[in-house]
């Protein structure tokens, strides 16, 4: 008895493995299984069992296992099976299975005294093709089929499995090609006869003499041409506002669509370059020509240029124009000689806008330049970076003239106040420290600010709202820290954390140093130019102009002011001289005027109720005066007036 403890992925697989491995039939194994597959292993773990012969539990009986005989008459084999072999499975691709005259094409059991007949295939060798070539004369190809001379056989002696598997056991049995079959000059004669000159392909013949059935080979083939490939333009603009060549620039509606908008060195458009095809040729011989390239111009307007890789860019911002298939312009400006109302929505544009109409109620124009209105502007928003010019009335409108000057300008006088009242607030908290020995910096800065500098904290976080706002550059980190440090000790238990007035008076020696730098920067040199003014609300970085009257406004003047007309309620803020024909009125609210510290105002006519501000000086006017000249003399202010009896002029 043999016995072995094995592993394998299926019992059948075991069994057969160790059947041959022992030279038994697979039924005579015992297998007993010990470890099935699992998580960590997916293997069959069995003990597998060969008795012996003579203490098999077989019935004893005086019998001989008959083997598997094989017989050959040249034409048939004559299989008789063995006492242990159960079915057979013919091989129909080498040879015909018989069993009493009947053909047997699958598996089939077999009851003893059974007789097989296996005819074999027997080829005599052949070799044939058929050449076709396409019209175009692009390719030849041959339909090959080749059966090689020879028969099958099938092996003398056959064992006594349970199942006879005939393709188990034949064999090939090649023998010489016959002399008749055609040779590689036939070959070659037909392909010249063809015409067929051009791209054949090398070891023909050995292609064909390895085909064993069926099967295409190609002969020959054409050198196909490269196609050419044509120049093309990729447009990011849109379609031409005019499709004609040859059409005049003047007669171009630029504006009649909808904006399109362009930064500086956008591309506009692109130019790929083409490139010349190959011709090729055909199987016979002859050149397939390719189209010739047809190239193109790109033809460049005012305010684009084209770069070494053929792309056409904008060389400033604005509104990008294809005036025709390959020509291209930026528009700097935009125009629009109608109002702005619903139907042609807000505008925003980098360049001047020109409006030839008004402004209507909700709407918005933003300009990185100057902003020309010829109409009205009406509950309108307004911001122009260089300047501004309406013709007509501005009423219950904002305006913002220079953004980025006037935001610089309000960052630096908020920091010129915080700075102010904290350096007092400083000298206080000192002053206190020399009779109060024993109470903490922190507990003295919390009551001072809570009893003298209420409003100083809220200062503080409108100047770092301020701060976030300015361009990159402008303010240095040395100044940032500072500002955010004062900050965090006068917001909410802030004071009480400081334990020395050294890190405020550091803050402040980083502001005063900025302020001396760059916080006398001169004013922006754009210009407000309005004709009347109503119920809105202006900040301009440079001068302001006005042809007739400013009424119940708030001016945020950064230059100079010059009013030609009435100035009635409101209040106006002014950093240079101002100039006013007409202030206040003798029924209607206080008007206010800030002016800097080195103003001079002049007004010709000046009602009663006025309250003018020069620097922190503050100058009543309690009766009407005409020429009213205020001015600053060796540091000391001047206020020179005339009576007026309120008359009309």
């Amino acid at each position: 008895m043999k016995e072995m403890i094995v592993t394998g992925k299926t019992l059948e697989e075991i069994r057969e493995k160790w059947s041959r491995e022992w030279g038994c039939d697979p039924e005579e194994l015992q297998i007993e299984t010990i470890e099935k597959p699992g998580v960590f292993s997916r293997l069959y773990k069995v003990n597998v069992i060969l008795p012996d012969p003579d203490k098999q539990n077989f019935p004893q009986e005086d019998t001989q296992e008959e083997d598997t005989r094989v017989l050959w008459d040249q034409v048939k084999y004559t299989i008789y099976p063995g006492s242990r072999v159960q079915s057979i499975v013919p091989y129909p691709h080498a040879g015909k299975l018989f069993m009493l005259g009947n053909e047997i094409g699958y598996e089939m059991p077999v009851n003893k005294g059974d007789t097989y007949e296996f005819y074999p295939l027997v080829q005599q060798g052949e070799l044939s093709w058929k050449i076709s070539v396409e019209p175009d004369g692009s390719k030849a190809v041959a339909r090959v089929r080749h059966a090689r001379a020879g028969k099958f056989v099938l092996a003398n002696s056959l064992p006594n499995y349970s199942q006879l598997v005939l393709e188990q056991h034949v064999s090939w049995d090649a023998s010489p090609e016959p002399d008749e079959l055609p040779t590689e000059a036939n070959l070659l004669k037909e392909i010249n006869d063809k015409g067929i000159v051009y791209g054949i392909k090398s070891n023909l013949w050995a292609d064909f003499m390895v085909v064993d059935g069926e099967s295409e080979i190609v002969i020959a083939e054409a050198t196909l041409p490269i196609p050419t490939v044509q120049p093309q333009l990729t447009d990011y603009v849109g379609e031409p506002v005019f499709q004609n060549e040859e059409s005049n620039e003047e007669k171009i509606d630029y504006f009649a669509c909808k904006i399109v908008l362009c930064q500086k060195d956008d591309i506009l458009a692109r130019k790929i370059p083409g490139k010349e095809g190959v011709p090729g040729t055909n199987i016979f011989g002859k050149a397939t020509q390719v189209d010739k390239i047809k190239d193109f111009m790109i033809t460049m307007k005012k305010n684009v240029y084209l770069t070494e890789n053929m792309e056409v860019k904008a060389s400033c911002s604005g509104t990008p124009v294809r005036v025709n298939k390959n020509t291209y312009l930026v528009e700097n400006a935009f125009i629009q000689n109608k109002d702005v109302d619903l139907s042609t929505g807000s505008i925003d544009f980098p360049g001047d806008v020109f409006i030839g109409g008004n402004v209507a109620d909700g709407l918005y124009i933003h300009s990185s330049g100057t902003v020309k209105v010829q109409g009205s502007v009406s509950g309108a928003d307004i911001k122009a970076e260089t300047g501004l010019a309406v013709r007509n009335n501005i009423i219950a409108s904002k305006i913002l003239v220079g953004e980025k000057h006037v935001s610089r300008s309000e960052f630096i006088k908020t920091m010129q106040e915080v700075s102010e009242g904290l350096a007092l607030c400083v000298h206080q908290i000192e002053q206190l420290q020399g009779v109060s020995a024993n109470t903490s910096v922190g507990q003295l800065f919390k009551v001072i600010l809570e009893k003298n500098f209420q409003q100083l904290p809220k200062k503080v976080e409108e100047l770092e709202r301020l701060l976030n706002s300015q361009e990159r550059g402008f303010v240095s980190p040395e100044l940032d820290q500072a500002i955010r440090s004062v900050k965090h000790f006068m917001i909410g238990l802030g004071p009480l954390q400081l334990k020395d007035t050294l890190y405020l008076k550091n803050a402040l020696k980083i502001v005063g140093f900025f302020m001396a730098t760059k916080g006398l920067a001169a004013s922006a040199s754009v210009l407000c130019d309005v004709s009347y003014v109503q119920n809105s609300e202006i900040s301009c970085a440079g001068d302001f102009f006005c042809h007739k009257g400013v009424y119940n406004s708030i001016l945020k003047i950064e230059g100079c002011m010059k009013i030609h007309g009435v100035c009635r309620g409101g209040e106006i803020s002014c950093s240079g001289d101002v100039y006013i024909w007409e202030l206040g009125g003798s029924n209607i609210s206080a008007t206010t005027i800030k002016a800097s510290k080195d103003s001079h105002i002049n007004i010709e006519f000046c009602h009663a109720n006025i309250k003018i501000f020069i620097g922190k000086e503050l100058i009543k006017i309690d009766e009407p005066a005409q020429k009213v000249d205020i001015f600053r003399d060796k540091g000391n202010l001047q206020v020179g007036k005339l009576r007026w009896d309120g008359s009309t002029r």
